[in-house]
């Protein structure tokens, strides 16, 4: 969301930049992207409370029929095409046991809405502030003779090595 405000700060310039129609289609795509986020928890608790009316002997109305139809229908081409786009780049061994992941399917897309949602409160809450994801230092190392070494040794292993670190650039005489 945050990149997105960034590149619209001048939506003329970036229109300038890019070809209408890559304009309008990184609009379209960047909202589709949010928006099916944003919407999933709506979809998926209107779903539950529709399908668990009719389970307790409800009817529905027309209006109420219509939105579990189209619910189920969104919540299914979404995870469809979700998971037809991800196997399009894999080869034939890839897919193999691939069911297996797609079970996680609607677990993937509860935690893109939890981020989704988060980031959206975090806009408004600290709008400049950036939730940065947390990484296991790569140890302390030393600089001996311009190489680095690391002084983090796995378990029966030495250390990697040094790795070079490039010199400073030398003005180059006239």
């Amino acid at each position: 969301m945050q990149t997105w405000l960034v590149h619209m700060r001048n939506p003329r310039r970036l229109a300038g930049e890019l070809d209408p129609k890559s304009f309008w289609v990184g609009q379209i795509l960047f909202a589709g992207m949010v928006a099916s986020a944003l919407a999933h928890p709506i979809l998926l608790v209107t779903l539950a409370w529709l399908t668990m009316h009719i389970a307790v002997g409800g009817t529905l109305s027309t209006w109420q029929s219509s939105l579990l139809w189209i619910d189920s229908v969104n919540i299914a081409l979404g995870y469809a095409s979700f998971m037809a786009l991800g196997s399009m780049g894999m080869e034939k061994g890839e897919k193999e046991g691939l069911w297996k992941v797609y079970l996680f399917t609607p677990v993937y897309w509860a935690m893109l809405s939890y981020a989704a949602w988060w980031a959206l409160f975090q806009l408004f809450r600290r709008p400049h502030h950036w939730d940065k994801t947390p990484h296991r230092s790569a140890g302390p190392r030393i600089v001996v003779r311009g190489e680095a070494h690391s002084l983090a040794v796995a378990p029966g292993r030495l250390a990697s090595g040094p790795a070079r670190i490039p010199k400073p650039a030398r003005p180059s005489p006239r």
